[in-house]
């Protein structure tokens, strides 16, 4: 924890950015670098009945940290695949985990 999930990103990417952003964002979330779990979702967009080609959408999984915190996250996610990918624009959405509900091997947080 916390889980980055990456759409519209190519595949080399999210597997570069895997180690360059959980090494840039572990201290900002004040957790362990091995603690990151990376997925890219395979995706298709349609606007108008036809096929399209998307920005990167980024969803973050992840127990309640400070707005501070947050917006340090969503410019490092941002900034690290605007560099990597030439993307004009990446959208970051975070969703707050209650520990309480989140288990490991049948064990809550």
């Amino acid at each position: 924890m916390p889980h980055i999930r990456m759409r519209a990103v190519k595949k080399e990417h999210v597997q570069e950015l895997s180690a360059s952003l959980a090494k840039e964002l572990a201290p900002a979330m004040k957790t362990a670098i091995d603690n990151f779990t990376f997925e890219l979702v395979q995706t298709q967009f349609f606007s108008s009945g036809q096929e399209t080609v998307s920005y990167p959408f980024v969803e973050v999984l992840w127990f309640a940290r400070s707005q501070e915190v947050q917006d340090e996250c969503a410019s490092i996610i941002t900034r690290q695949i605007k560099k990597i990918g030439r993307y004009e624009d990446v959208v970051v959405v975070f969703h707050v985990l209650l520990q309480e509900s989140y288990y490991e091997n049948g064990i809550h947080f």
